[in-house]
């Protein structure tokens, strides 16, 4: 299905480049308009799964197809439930890749399932980059049953699904499942792509 549509992607740039040459438009124009095209058709339907979509199994399929690449693998390893394979996953992502930010990152979300809340403490004050540092600050201090600082960190989210992530959280640690409940439902509605399916498990896994 693939190759299909890689195929039928590449004879439509043909059919273009011959159209455009016919009328004699020039040549760089028609080099950049089939570049943008190519560039539309191949790279925005990934993008727009990764980033923007609400279809979960849509976004399934695709995190299958490409589980080999190990943060769509984390994101498979976090439907499963399963804490050992979740930390696996991680390790793979943390021995692949080096940047300092998604090791920051990621070495405070294998804290977080080793339980470890005095480690996600530390850890989450030393990413580097908004509004991730101050979302797993106030996971943290919700962690610790620190509720009016996890409201306070919160408080400076921009995105909506964080917020109501932490509130989710809060309200967990406080026993209230049905503001938990409640709280999880809006941060998934509010998330998109891989961010919402991640979300689905992540609480589902909490219940």
């Amino acid at each position: 299905m693939k190759i299909l549509r890689f195929v039928l992607i590449f004879l439509l740039g043909v059919v273009l480049t011959a159209v455009m040459t016919a009328f004699e438009i020039n040549f760089w124009i028609t080099y950049l308009s089939i570049i943008v095209l190519y560039a539309l058709l191949l790279v925005a339907p990934t993008m727009y799964i990764v980033y923007k979509s609400n279809n979960l199994k849509r976004i399934e399929r695709y995190l299958v197809t490409n589980k080999r690449k190990p943060l769509f693998a984390y994101a498979l390893a976090i439907k499963s439930g399963n804490r050992e394979s979740i930390i696996e996953a991680i390790q793979v992502i943390l021995n692949k890749y080096k940047q300092p930010f998604i090791q920051q990152v990621y070495k405070t979300n294998l804290a977080l399932f080793e339980n470890n809340v005095s480690s996600v403490d530390l850890l989450a004050k030393q990413i580097s980059k908004e509004p991730l540092r101050t979302y797993y600050m106030a996971y943290a201090e919700a962690l610790k049953g620190n509720f009016e600082e996890a409201h306070v960190l919160k408080e400076n989210l921009s995105s909506a699904w964080m917020q109501h992530a932490i509130e989710a959280i809060i309200a967990k640690e406080k026993g209230n499942m049905e503001a938990f409940s409640k709280e999880a439902a809006t941060s998934i509605e509010c998330a998109r792509g891989i961010q919402k399916f991640s979300l689905v498990y992540s609480f589902k896994n909490m219940k």
